[in-house]
């Protein structure tokens, strides 16, 4: 249930904003990111900016439209698992490197959050009335 449709569809698209850029910026600097990719140990580290790309760019798109919400939500947030785990390590970190990666670690577990919740949200249901 959604009870209020534009607050659903700015917030939306501010979730999704975040995505499609960072998977432009991807594309553009794509030598860069795959340089980046290697340096964390992924395998096929061009695969996996391919594959970045996709999910970020085009599941982005597909969440700003609303076309397939709780499926490209729930993709978006494991994606956004694997990339946490594997790129903000910050247990391994001390210091001020340490604190920049769990920043960046919670900001993702709150983008995560907020993944589950529109995959939870049925946008057809009707608000139901006060008790």
């Amino acid at each position: 249930m959604i009870t209020n449709f534009t607050t659903f569809r700015i917030g939306r698209v501010l979730l999704a904003s975040l995505f499609v850029i960072s998977g432009i910026f991807k594309i553009v600097g794509f030598a860069g990111t795959v340089g980046y990719f290697t340096s964390l140990g992924l395998p096929v580290p061009t695969l996996a900016v391919l594959v970045t790309i996709l999910v970020e760019v085009g599941g982005g798109l597909l969440l700003m439209s609303g076309r397939g919400l709780r499926p490209v939500s729930l993709v978006i947030a494991l994606f956004t698992v694997g990339a946490t785990l594997s790129a903000h390590q910050f247990w391994t970190l001390e210091g001020a490197a340490a604190q920049g990666q769990l920043i960046h670690f919670l900001k993702n577990v709150a983008l995560i959050g907020a993944l589950l919740l529109v995959s939870s949200i049925d946008p057809q249901a009707q608000p139901e009335e006060r008790r």
